[in-house]
């Protein structure tokens, strides 16, 4: 791959270095050659024009599939430039150096304290802060017996303004406090832990290896939630689906683009920070911090070993106000920010950062897409392709079959974080299915936002013991919701013949939100003590929406799922899995000519 000029004096200098090894470098070129082939055997059949039926909906379904496409290529090329740091440790008193951790009212100093222990025991020479909003007399005192300093904005108005800089409730206007007051001043370098992210031994003297490069404004690390990964399954979601983000291909941003400052925890260099006009804003300071120190034409570097491990969201509650506030903040930045900074950088970042702002945008409208592209099918009797279901699984395998194999060889490499994140599981599965109406809300509500002038009000996720164990009744009607959406075509819409295969396809989208609320039914179930008063209806709510669901899914079954097996598997050759029978007369038995299909496995 062609290296910048920066990346490549950077390696010269003992700076960075490629995290692949000559032989790995080879091992996933070849795999990345056979994904292409693989690739080009997927759209040289799938372009083929005689596969059009009508130009806007294979048009609409081609777009997606290029999209998934793009984000694959995106990732491979990105990876196959990964730099490391490598410059030497540091030695003790080079840099000023502070570690500052936040809290809010809501967060319980039990939490903040495994952090700030964890802090004190770094072994770089540096003072340990913790900027909290409302310091009570024991954190004082605790603080005060520990050798923790404190910065509090608490009754300031100058740093509780309603709009950014220095915005009130919000992480950017607390930790803008300490900056103004003593960061900018005392420290060469700070580094910030959200009050949960605990600092594993050596995490400090990692984040500080990169910044022997002068040019390195800041230092992003990666953010592994982990530490309730056993009891949370809505923790583990993000952990499994993110490792590689958060390790190979974080260290691809560094050589080719620029690695993203993730809000757990990352470092700055203070004259860098200040030059660039200090924390960006909206909930997600982190992501528009990088954009304002790259538009200062800062470097970033991602240090791969920094190791931080912090609670992952503790219900799909949380996890849900998560991923619908970082999707409207996210879009809210492009909308409003991002246009009187991007024209300062280079191409290929104005391309980055407009990409990121707006991948939440092309990922709910694609998964939106592919919710209802059955129900459409099925409402109006059409097909989005000339094609038969064995043949694009058999033309889309290959593909993804290499792609499978990459990831295994990533993770056997240890190139994730957290190292041992599963490749294959329902976790996983779930997520993407569980995330995209929020994302789509929150999308949605950020464009609200800008046309209004809205302000616009962010929610800390609860931590530790402050964790909520509610279960608000929207969740459970919008993917109840979703699960009757898919099942009252398939149960309503008769005489289909060209959509018969998609009654099967709208069922698994049904039966997908079926088991997601049978997950979190479940989960609530184990974490919770039982609630004599509301408990009667909390299980009349719960158990008579999955009864609903399964009843319809059964009905519909019934009655569609013979002919949809047989519409699917046209076009398979040794396999038959249903059969089809033309009635002739008979009382009872329909009309003449009329086709009855019946699931019968069978060899051909």
């Amino acid at each position: 791959m062609i290296q910048r000029p920066d990346i490549r004096a950077a390696i010269e200098a003992g700076h960075l270095a490629p995290i692949l090894t000559p032989r790995q470098a080879l091992r996933y070129r070849v795999l990345f050659t056979l994904w292409i082939l693989a690739t080009v055997y997927f759209w040289s059949w799938w372009l083929t024009p005689s596969h059009i039926l009508a130009t806007v909906p294979y048009l609409i379904l081609t777009g997606v599939l290029i999209w998934l496409l793009a984000m694959q290529v995106y990732f491979f090329v990105i990876f196959l430039q990964a730099v490391r740091p490598s410059s030497p440790l540091p030695e003790p008193g080079r840099w000023r150096v502070a570690m500052i951790t936040t809290k809010t009212p809501s967060e319980p100093f039990s939490v903040v304290r495994r952090t700030l222990e964890a802090m004190l025991a770094q072994d770089y020479p540096h003072d340990t802060w913790l900027a909290d909003e409302a310091p009570s007399p024991e954190t004082r005192a605790w603080c005060k017996i520990h050798g923790v300093k404190i910065s509090s904005r608490h009754g300031i108005e100058a740093y509780h303004r309603q709009e950014w800089p220095r915005r009130t409730r919000c992480k950017e206007g607390n930790l803008a406090y300490f900056y103004d007051h003593w960061g900018y001043r005392e420290y060469d370098i700070v580094s910030q832990l959200d009050a949960d992210h605990v600092p594993q031994p050596g995490y400090l003297r990692e984040m500080l290896r990169p910044f022997a490069d002068e040019a390195v404004g800041y230092v992003s690390a990666p953010s592994i939630c982990a530490s309730n990964a056993k009891e949370s399954w809505a923790a583990r979601t993000r952990l499994y689906a993110e490792a590689a983000f958060h390790g190979v291909l974080q260290t691809g941003y560094t050589g080719a683009l620029a690695p993203m400052c993730i809000g757990s925890h990352y470092a700055v260099r203070t004259s860098a920070l200040k030059a660039a006009g200090g924390l960006g804003p909206e909930l997600a300071e982190d992501h528009s911090t990088t954009l304002l120190m790259n538009a200062a034409s800062w470097r970033g570097v991602h240090a791969v070993d920094a190791i931080a491990i912090g609670d992952g969201p503790a219900t799909v509650t949380d996890l849900i106000t998560q991923e619908f506030q970082w999707s409207r903040s996210l879009l809210s930045l492009l909308l409003r920010y991002t246009p009187d900074y991007v024209g300062k950088m280079p191409w290929r970042l104005r391309f980055l950062f407009v990409l990121c702002q707006s991948w939440y945008v092309f990922f709910a409208l694609s998964m939106s897409m592919m919710y209802l592209a059955p129900i459409i099918a099925i409402s109006f009797d059409m097909r989005f392709a000339d094609v038969t279901f064995p043949a694009f699984i058999g033309h889309v395998l290959p593909a993804g079959t290499v792609a499978l194999i990459f990831a295994f060889m990533l993770r056997r490499d240890q190139f994730f974080r957290p190292r041992d994140a599963k490749i294959i599981a329902w976790e996983k599965a779930l997520f993407v299915m569980m995330q995209w109406p929020w994302v789509l809300w929150g999308c949605i509500m950020a464009v609200y936002d800008r046309l209004s002038g809205k302000f616009v009000d962010f929610r800390i996720t609860p931590k530790g013991e402050a964790a909520s164990t509610m279960l608000p009744e929207r969740i459970i009607a919008v993917y109840g919701g979703l699960a009757l959406g898919a099942l009252l075509p398939v149960l309503l819409i008769d005489d289909v013949i060209e959509a018969r295969g998609f009654y099967l396809l709208s069922m698994f989208n049904a039966a997908f939100y079926f088991v997601l609320l049978s997950v979190i039914f479940g989960a609530r179930a184990r974490r919770v003590q039982i609630d004599w008063r509301g408990w009667p209806r909390d299980m009349a709510v719960q158990m008579g929406t999955l009864s609903v669901i399964v009843s319809l899914s059964f009905g519909a079954l019934w009655l569609r799922g013979g002919e949809s097996v047989y519409a699917l598997m046209i076009g398979l050759k040794s396999v038959q899995l249903a059969k089809v029978e033309y009635i002739v007369s008979g009382a009872g038995m329909g009309a003449p000519g009329r086709a009855k299909f019946h699931v019968k496995p069978s060899w051909k």
